[in-house]
């Protein structure tokens, strides 16, 4: 029985660890910024998703970069994303690690 209930609780953490892998993060830019630049550290084969609200017809581009230079926006598979927003609200762009785990900085830029 009570190794039922350490299986148990393993699975449980497995199953948040994978969870809070895949988290949402919203970015806010200061009153007088276009742009932002967050850094993060994302696990093997991870994904990280950001969000920032932008209105019709502004300009949404994200540009990543790490050491580890296997780390990708998965919206364009590239190291860089822009887009005109068709529709104004929440934009998102997730950052996709293809190798191990490594630490990246996301600079995403509204105008």
């Amino acid at each position: 029985m009570k190794i039922r209930s350490k299986l148990l609780a393993i699975i449980a953490i497995a199953a948040f660890s994978n969870v809070a892998a895949f988290a949402d993060t919203r970015i806010r830019f200061t009153k007088v910024r276009t742009s932002a630049t967050v850094t993060g550290r994302v696990a093997t084969g991870g994904r990280v998703c950001y969000f920032a609200r932008a209105k019709a017809g502004q300009q949404f581009t994200a540009t990543i970069s790490s050491r580890s230079g296997r780390v990708r926006i998965f919206e364009s598979g590239e190291t860089s994303y822009a887009y005109e927003v068709e529709t104004g609200g929440d934009q998102s762009v997730c950052v996709d690690n293809l190798a191990g785990a490594t630490t990246y900085s996301l600079t995403v830029s509204i105008k």
